[in-house]
């Protein structure tokens, strides 16, 4: 009896024994497997602990070099900005303080002009830095001729490179479009910047501007090749960094502000294109980018750098009659005069609408060229009063307004037709045959381009004086607001500086007129500052 309750009691401790045995072992089961856990974690926290910190420390060296690259080009910026300053209010104290002879005035003045003009420069490329970072700089795309592009550069830089004892060549290493639709003005911004850089840092030797196009691709190709210092390996990236410059030295022995191939690059980017460099060290450099085009048309197969114009010629007819010319511009009329007088026709002038009015009403004409915008009473108001009174001449707007609501509205006030501003020969010539009598041999012998550019030095001369008075008369408005003003600014240039080879401002100022025409004030005033800031450009290449 007792044996059995012990083997009872023996068997019940047995399995208290296993049962406990079995709860410990899971518990430490447990246990284990929570420590691996906390280990793991606390494994991973050290790690993201680890990279976290790496990630603020290197947060803050970027930080800190940012800040510094900053600093540098703010320093840099305000360095450029003072030079110009510093020339301009000390010539002018000498000027308001002293007496000096006329030919130190001249020498001061030009001084004066010439750093005010870089300043107009300087800023317009803080400008388009700000677009480009908000991402608001916007292109403008627009037909125009190539071949005539390439020779304005290569005008401008045979001169510049002549006077730093350089050689320049324009190398045309395809057949070239006659024309194509893009930005000519951003094309040849970017073109400006590479060549300027080329020239700074090109003691000797030559540069070369190399043009090519892509006809599978509608890409225009363009490299800029020098035999200048080269840069190192480690910097050519660099260089296409705003806040950042390939050797602190270059703005000290250089000068600039390290803009130009940060926008050059933005500017190409926003092109469709690319920008690449190749530079070996004491050898040279080639910046290479590509254009992607909207359209093209036309061929140019033999290009050489001196006939880059397409020669189109007309013949001038040999003609009789008495025309009235109604133009407040004075440029306009000595340029337009003079066309018309080589055909062998008689001009009169009117500067106003009004005056044009009376002489219509008064004189014999065969013909009547009316600019739209003028003071005391525009061309629109002068053609409705003609119709009142029952004159019946053919008048043909004379305008550099001619979208296609203006040529309408045109058309129904009375007008018989519309001529554009800056003015085509072959346009120009086919009206005066239509209403003037052709005497004679039918043609004279005398040849001319089909677009109307002044080579007389009188006018050209006059042009530029204007232009610099419209210059001044930009920055006032622009300053000030004035819409109006900029409204009949804008339409002196868009009608004139095609004119004279400055097809740029032309499609600039047009652009700008049309958005403030539009009442799109702000987008019209920046419009306007890049306007501004090309005419300063202008200036200056034609008084350097």
């Amino acid at each position: 009896m007792n044996e059995d309750r012990l083997k009872k009691r023996y068997e019940r401790e047995r399995k208290a024994r296993q049962a406990a045995e079995t709860i410990l072992e899971k518990k430490s089961l447990e246990l284990y497997q929570r420590n691996k856990e906390l280990e793991e974690f606390k494994e991973n926290l050290e790690k993201q602990v680890f990279e976290r910190t790496h990630e603020a420390e290197k947060a803050k060296t970027e930080a800190r070099e940012a800040n510094l690259a900053k600093s540098q080009f703010l320093a840099n910026m305000s360095h450029a900005i003072r030079t110009p300053l510093t020339a301009i209010i000390g010539f002018a104290e000498v000027l308001l303080q002293h007496s000096p002879s006329r030919e130190e005035r001249v020498k001061y003045l030009t001084t004066i002009i010439g750093s005010g003009r870089h300043l107009t420069t300087l800023l317009g490329e803080i400008l388009d830095v700000s677009n480009i970072e908000n991402q608001k700089l916007e292109l403008n795309p627009l037909r125009f001729n190539l071949p005539n592009l390439l020779q304005s550069i290569e005008q401008i830089y045979v001169f510049n490179c002549q006077k730093e004892q350089l050689e320049f060549a324009l190398i045309i290493d395809s057949v070239l479009p006659e024309w194509i639709v893009a930005d000519p003005t951003r094309i040849k911004q970017v073109i400006d910047n590479l060549l300027s850089n080329a020239i700074k840092f090109t003691q000797s030797g030559s540069i070369s501007l190399h043009v090519k196009f892509s006809f599978s691709s509608n890409t225009l190709h363009i490299d800029v090749v020098d035999t200048g210092q080269g840069i190192d390996d480690d910097k050519q990236t660099l260089i296409f960094d705003y806040f950042s410059q390939g050797d602190a030295s270059i703005t000290h022995n250089f000068g600039g502000t390290g803009l130009g191939l940060f926008i050059t690059k933005s500017l190409v980017e926003l092109m469709g294109g690319e920008v690449e460099l190749e530079s070996t060290l004491g050898v040279g450099s080639k910046f290479s980018m590509s254009i992607v085009c909207q359209e093209y048309g036309g061929e140019c197969k033999s290009l050489k750098s001196r006939d880059i114009i397409a020669h189109q010629s007309v013949i001038i007819p040999s003609l009789v009659g008495n025309i009235l010319l109604v133009e407040d511009t004075e440029v306009n009329q000595q340029l337009i005069t003079l066309n018309l007088q080589q055909t062998g026709a008689k001009v009169d002038l009117a500067i106003n609408g009004l005056e044009g009015l009376q002489k219509a009403l008064t004189g014999e004409y065969d013909l009547v060229l009316m600019d739209i915008q003028m003071p005391v009473m525009d061309g629109k108001e002068a053609m409705k009063s003609l119709k009142q009174l029952g004159v019946n001449l053919p008048i043909y707007a004379l305008t550099a307004n001619v979208m296609p609501s203006d040529i309408q509205e045109y058309a129904d006030i009375g007008f018989t037709g519309t001529l554009c501003k800056p003015l085509e020969l072959e346009n120009l010539y086919q009206v005066l045959s239509q209403h003037l009598t052709v005497c004679g041999d039918k043609v004279a012998n005398k040849v001319q381009e089909t677009k109307l550019i002044a080579q007389d030095p009188k006018i050209k001369a006059l042009f530029y004086t204007e232009l610099d008075k419209q210059h001044v008369e930009l920055t006032e408005n622009i300053h000030n607001l004035d819409y109006a003003g900029l409204i009949r600014i804008t339409h002196v240039i868009k009608g004139s500086a095609g004119s004279f080879g400055h097809n740029n401002l032309t499609n600039l100022a047009a652009h700008a007129l049309l958005l403030l025409r539009q009442k799109q004030y702000v987008e019209g005033v920046h419009h306007c500052t890049n306007l501004n800031h090309k005419v300063a450009e202008v200036l200056n290449e034609y008084n350097d």
